[in-house]
């Protein structure tokens, strides 16, 4: 699962990273511009969004972008503003939760996988005997547990929340990297390879000269 947070308070949002990277992919950004640039290169799964951005009630301007870029996309605004008619102001806007600030980081992770079980209707793909967990990122063979790296489950999941697409390297390394211009395109045909190995099921297809994908 890939994260976006939009704060403006730079020590919040290290915090918030330290504690999410343990589980997701996050980029953290800062002003609305740079917001709205990552929303338009990235697919995110969550957006986190700050209403007060640089002195001015600006977040919920940032939904409306991020649900015309995919409305599969979850938002949930963390924000100090927390009278019910700042949280009803949020949720009209397009926000999917409101979480008040301060929060507890513990509550923030269960909001969005409890957001990302709203958003997948399918938690669980199953195939020839194996079982791909969507909110969880497990896989199960026959019961016992099949350990994937991170990166090789983030690129697995991936393809399977975005199945029966076709995805280049070039696009994998924009999805999957923070910084993919530091990498080749090897880099994903050798974390498929290692998945290949690691999986009982041929599960990852490749189309010559095109890329990627799971069909289901």
């Amino acid at each position: 699962m890939r994260i976006l947070m939009v704060e403006d308070d730079r020590a919040l949002s290290s915090l918030v990273h330290a504690y999410l990277k343990r589980e997701f992919m996050v980029d953290c950004v800062y002003d609305t511009d740079e917001a709205r640039a990552y929303i338009e290169r990235y697919d995110y799964d969550v957006v986190l969004l700050d209403r007060n951005i640089n002195g001015a009630d600006v977040g919920l301007e940032l939904v409306e972008t991020v649900k015309k870029k995919n409305s599969l996309s979850g938002v949930i605004i963390l924000s100090a503003y927390g009278t019910v008619s700042d949280k009803i102001e949020g949720l009209n806007a397009g926000a999917d939760d409101y979480l008040e600030k301060p929060f507890d980081n513990d509550e923030l992770l269960a909001r969005i996988y409890a957001l990302a079980r709203r958003h997948n209707s399918q938690s669980v793909v199953e195939v020839g005997g194996m079982a791909c967990h969507l909110n969880t990122q497990a896989v199960t063979f026959e019961g016992k547990s099949i350990e994937l790296s991170k990166k090789e489950s983030a690129l697995l999941f991936y393809l399977l929340h975005n199945k029966n697409r076709i995805f280049s390297s070039d696009e994998l390394l924009d999805a999957l990297y923070l910084h993919p211009e530091e990498l080749t395109p090897s880099t994903i045909r050798v974390t498929i390879a290692h998945i290949r190995k690691k999986l009982p099921v041929d599960l990852i297809k490749t189309v010559k000269t095109r890329g990627y994908f799971i069909e289901i």
